[in-house]
């Protein structure tokens, strides 16, 4: 028998992000649900040390696997798809009708509403470490990790929901008074609450992997270090952005780039800053969406003909070859290409989800850089990427040359990770150039947004929906 709890434990969630429950039982009762892999009921999280690190390990298990059993609607695959299928990158060659590829989103849209929710379950579960941690009587130096992978993942998960809805509610509490109708934050006090956490967590957490037994599937200082840099490029503060990133990379202790492609999103790599532990299924559960089945199916996702063509091949010269097409780019049986930065759907737990990692960091300094017409510098960055994947220099001169270099190296080395390419060409003022002339008529400049989701503008009359919605 599953192990239950009563929900109104974390009604404040429940006001917030499934009200559609209220409307079903008609009144503020308790409800019984199962709990989710490894999380604890609130009540009993804080008590010891054990409880109080499973109730923080359960939180990753819901980022990594979700509240249910389908591979493909979890949380860490959907912010790496559906984004790549918003954006040019990929498409799902059984439904020519899908509405992210063909940017055609409703506000009814049932996938838009379970992203929104999944952001905000994680943040309340973030909320209530917090604030939970934050009375317990475990000691300081547990209490101040633990805390310091909460304020993470809360910045985390604020930042994607930033990235897709803009203006969105700013939940920093667990209250119900306060979270039933909260109004939508600004863009820029979100970044601002996000800074602060990551801050907060960039002081709190450890700085080696000592709490995941060695194994980079909990977020340490260094994480926090390079998420702070991304959130900084998004901000245009390019001084921070590198000062950031460059004390990323200069942990060449701990992290670096391997040489072999084949070797970036290995369980052991030392590219990785962040990964989820994939020792529940033994494989990335991203793999399943990108790899096919069997020999004679086609991809569930298939990568776009604009992203293959982006890279740089040339028949007359194999020594100018992009590797990473060859390493990262597989061809199923009809001829549609796929994403095979994973290579195994088996059980041989070789590789992990890898979230954030090194390459990252050097484009993100090169772009800093370049904007701040450090252009020799931002050169040196790009080129260091691209001679692990086995390109000749770039030979960018000038800054517009050499941000249009960052952004063609962030398309193909970052394609079909955590919606890189989508965040990149709205940040920059790029979508409508590029994403026009590949999308027709189904693209328009107010698609850069999702819609708020119509059950959550229902239940809060507070939200405000995006224009074009």
């Amino acid at each position: 028998m599953k192990e239950i709890f009563k929900i109104n434990l974390i009604k404040g969630f429940i006001y917030i992000l499934l009200p559609f429950v209220v409307a079903i039982t008609g009144c503020e009762k308790a409800i019984e649900v199962a709990v989710p892999v490894n999380q604890i009921p609130s009540t009993a999280a804080f008590q010891d040390s054990l409880t109080a690190q499973a109730t923080v390990n359960g939180m990753y298990a819901f980022m990594y696997t979700g509240a249910s059993a389908n591979l493909t609607t979890n949380y860490s695959v959907f912010a790496s798809t559906l984004p790549a299928r918003s954006a040019d990158e990929l498409y799902l060659p059984a439904t020519p009708t899908d509405e992210f590829a063909n940017n055609s989103l409703i506000p009814g849209t049932g996938t838009v509403n379970t992203v929104w929710l999944q952001n905000y379950q994680i943040i309340y579960q973030a909320n209530e470490i917090i604030a939970g941690m934050g009375a317990s009587s475990l000691s300081p130096t547990l209490k101040k990790q633990l805390i310091g992978e909460a304020k993470f993942m809360r910045a985390f998960c604020h930042f994607y929901l930033v990235n897709l809805y803009g203006a969105v509610p700013l939940i920093t509490t667990t209250d119900i008074a306060v979270t039933r109708t909260q109004p939508q934050s600004t863009v820029s006090q979100i970044y601002s609450q996000i800074i602060s956490d990551l801050k907060d967590a960039q002081g709190s957490l450890a700085q080696d992997y000592s709490w995941s037994a060695g194994l980079r599937t909990r977020v340490n200082s260094w994480a926090a270090t390079a998420l702070l840099a991304r959130v900084y490029l998004y901000n245009k503060d390019y001084v921070n952005a590198e000062a950031e990133a460059s004390r990323v990379i200069a942990q060449s202790s701990i992290y670096s780039l391997p040489a072999k492609l084949s070797n970036v999103f290995l369980k052991a790599s030392t590219e990785t800053i962040w990964a989820f532990n994939t020792n529940q299924y033994g494989y990335a559960s991203i793999a399943r969406v990108f790899i096919p089945l069997t020999a004679s199916a086609d991809p569930n996702h298939a990568i776009t003909a604009s992203l293959v063509a982006a890279f740089e091949r040339n028949a007359l010269r194999p020594d100018y070859q992009d590797d990473r097409f060859d390493s990262w780019v597989k061809t199923s049986a009809s001829g549609k290409y796929y994403i095979a930065k994973y290579g195994t759907i088996t059980a041989a737990n070789t590789e992990f989800f890898v979230v954030l990692r090194l390459a990252e960091q050097y484009l993100i300094r090169a772009e800093a850089m370049a904007q701040q017409n450090n252009l020799t510098g931002s050169l040196a960055d790009i080129n260091v990427i691209r001679s692990r994947a086995g390109l000749h220099p770039a030979t960018a001169q000038t800054q517009a040359e050499l941000l249009l270099a960052v952004e063609h190296e962030r398309q193909v080395e970052l394609f079909g990770e955590f919606g890189h390419r989508w965040f990149d060409l709205k940040r920059t003022g790029r979508a409508d150039a590029v994403l026009a002339p590949v999308k027709g008529s189904a693209w328009q400049s107010t698609d850069a947004l999702y819609p708020i989701p119509a059950l959550q503008v229902t239940n809060n009359p507070a939200l405000v929906q995006n224009p074009g919605y």
